[in-house]
């Protein structure tokens, strides 16, 4: 331990967020039994001799551990100008599988941006228990390597990756790289869940210590713990809903349109309307399951342990911190297609209903087909909430099949109640 010790103390001279963490543990890295995403910095930040250094290294963690589905799974994820999916958890749950996707998939880019919040948003949306996510049982690490600052949208401080810190127990960053050392001192250490969770390597030959501390931190007894949910009370419903919430085990669809059409003021509005009314619900295996879909320029699917054990505060805390688009644009067409995974996968709910929330019809493709082929090969009973008179009524009627599963904007103030009496009622459209 003596060498390893000074090698990190030295490295703390030249970085104050260096971590200092013993590598000492009673897990062997064959023993590790997570779900692990990687997700690496390919610009210019390093040159493509440098890379394929990195792209070594990645080869070697893979190799130390003991990859299959009931062990560790690797995801792989890159970014520079854009990001780039390399490996699901599924791709990466055999050793075979996920070296080849390093050595085949995983590209140099090259270029001068470095858009990690591109990166992290698809991490976001894309791991999940359709991709391999595993039970609670297994660990859940999020890896973060860059050689240089960022480009694209702030990632310190966004809802986005509050969201993360909330769906993985560890979150590790790795400084590679004179540049790292010099422009990421103070960031890295800020994506992390635990201040000892930075780790700076200044040139290649460091790597081989952060692949054993990135072990130890995967090890099932270190960190476990995540940000730890605030609690929330189980709110009663209101009389005027004709039957108990708490009865329905229902699958429920949130798409919720966050462009610029609605005011600040009236997005934040249909924010708590959304909140209301999910909040009364039983969640669970026993109860709802709500999935989550933003929708603008760009749809986007929320994690919120969808069949996976949700939560009453994995669903609302993912509604309380949609943010708005500050330009217009709505891609309902795209929204659909991100929910057929979970709608083709056997379900114990009594029924599956899909509740839009927009202030736009301005649709760039037409959803109407894709609706009714939701609706007839999964037995999907859409409902529209006309936010603003912005969205055409006659649009969203033709949406879900009848005025009588629209709210129109005048009833905003009953939007939760009116949701919650449609689903009491069993009759759509």
């Amino acid at each position: 331990m003596g060498g390893l010790q000074l090698f990190l103390v030295s490295l703390l001279v030249v970085s104050t967020s260096a971590s200092h963490i013993c590598l000492e543990t009673s897990c062997s890295s064959f023993n590790v039994e997570a779900d692990i995403v990687l997700v690496v910095d390919a610009s210019n930040a390093y040159d493509q001799a440098t890379f394929e250094q990195i792209r070594t290294f990645l080869l070697n963690f893979v190799s130390s551990l003991t990859v299959t589905p009931l062990d560790s799974q690797i995801a792989l994820y890159a970014y520079g100008s854009s990001a780039q999916t390399v490996a699901s958890l599924t791709d990466g749950s055999s050793l075979a599988s996920i070296q080849a996707k390093i050595n085949n998939t995983l590209k140099y880019q090259g270029s001068s941006e470095r858009n990690l919040f591109q990166a992290l948003s698809k991490v976001q949306a894309e791991v999940s228990s359709m991709s391999g996510l595993r039970s609670s049982d297994y660990k859940k690490v999020l890896v973060v390597l860059s050689g240089d600052s960022w480009t694209g949208n702030t990632v310190i401080g966004s809802s986005m990756l509050t969201q993360l810190k909330q769906k993985f127990n560890v979150i590790l960053s790795v400084g590679f790289g004179s540049k790292a050392l010099a422009n990421l001192n103070s960031q890295l250490p800020q994506l992390t869940t635990a201040s000892m969770n930075t780790f700076f390597a200044a040139t290649p030959d460091q790597l081989t210590y952060v692949s054993a501390w990135l072990a130890t931190l995967s090890c099932p007894n270190v960190q476990f713990s995540t940000v730890s949910p605030a609690p929330t009370t189980v709110p009663t419903q209101s009389p005027s809903v004709s039957c108990p919430l708490s009865t329905l085990s229902y699958d429920v669809y949130l798409i919720v349109d966050v462009s610029n059409k609605a005011s600040a003021a009236d997005f934040a509005a249909m924010k708590t309307a959304i909140h209301n009314f999910v909040a009364p619900f039983a969640f669970g295996s026993l109860g709802a399951n709500f999935a989550l879909v933003a929708t603008g320029i760009d749809s986007q699917l929320f994690f919120t342990n969808f069949h996976n054990g949700q939560s009453r505060y994995d669903v609302l805390s993912a509604i309380d911190t949609l943010l708005q688009d500050d330009q217009p644009g709505q891609t309902l067409n795209l929204a659909l297609s991100a929910i057929q995974g979970y709608l083709s996968q056997p379900t114990t709910a009594s029924k599956k209903v899909l509740a839009y929330f927009t202030s736009t019809t301005a649709w760039d493709v037409s959803p109407i087909a894709t609706m009714t082929t939701l609706k007839s090969k999964y037995g999907l009973s859409p409902m529209a909430v006309q936010w603003s008179a912005s969205a055409g009524t006659s649009d969203l009627t033709n949406l879900v099949g009848g005025a009588s599963c629209v709210n129109v904007v005048s009833n905003k103030a009953a939007t939760a109640t009116w949701l919650q009496n449609k689903m009491c009622s069993k009759v759509f459209c």
